[in-house]
């Protein structure tokens, strides 16, 4: 969907980009800011553009069950998710611990020894680049963090990367808005 032209309410200066949520973020000052139910059809090209807020339902679900529902809703808005497979090579380069259950992985190597990836769980999120360690983020202290940005092939929040995907461009965005998801309802939750 694409913005229509937005001033950005910190430094004035125009945002005009392609989004694919209600969180803007100004390409000048890097602001990020929430559109509302009125912003939101303002701003958009159709009423039918406009991201649906979460039902009261979902809102209420315990964090596991949330992160379950959100990863199966981003499997399903896939045309292909052979990205998304779970092998014992990328549990193991994750540190993911025997039991738990896992929503969402992705061995991001393309030999697929499982050195780098991420992977989402009942217990938090694993993060792995290449020849770095594996970096694990309870539900609880999610929460804490700043919201989740993009930056470059990383999903980050603080100085953490919860995500590490290059295989496809097109699905990074989509990404960003399921781990502005969960940040939300960690948030909500804590």
């Amino acid at each position: 969907m694409r913005l229509l032209d937005l001033k950005c309410p910190a430094c004035g200066g125009i945002i005009g980009q392609e989004i694919s949520s209600r969180v803007v973020t100004c390409e000048y000052c890097g602001s990020r800011f929430a559109l509302d139910d009125d912003e939101a059809r303002l701003f958009f090209d159709s009423p039918d553009d406009v991201p649906e807020e979460e039902p009261e339902w979902k809102n209420a679900l315990p964090m596991v069950d949330y992160a379950a529902q959100a990863c199966a809703d981003f499997l399903d808005g896939l045309d292909d998710d052979d990205d998304f497979h779970s092998s014992p090579k990328i549990l193991r380069g994750l540190n993911v611990a025997d039991g738990e259950e896992v929503f969402l992985i992705h061995d991001d190597t393309f030999l697929k020894s499982g050195k780098n990836g991420f992977a989402i769980t009942n217990a938090g999120l694993y993060c792995r680049e290449l020849s770095e360690r594996p970096e694990f983020v309870t539900w609880a202290s999610f929460a804490k963090m700043e919201e989740p940005t993009l930056d470059g092939c990383y999903i980050r929040c603080d100085d953490h990367a919860v995500c590490y995907f290059t295989d496809d461009n097109d699905v990074l965005p989509g990404l960003l808005d399921l781990y502005l998801k969960l940040y939300r309802h960690a948030k909500r939750q804590a």
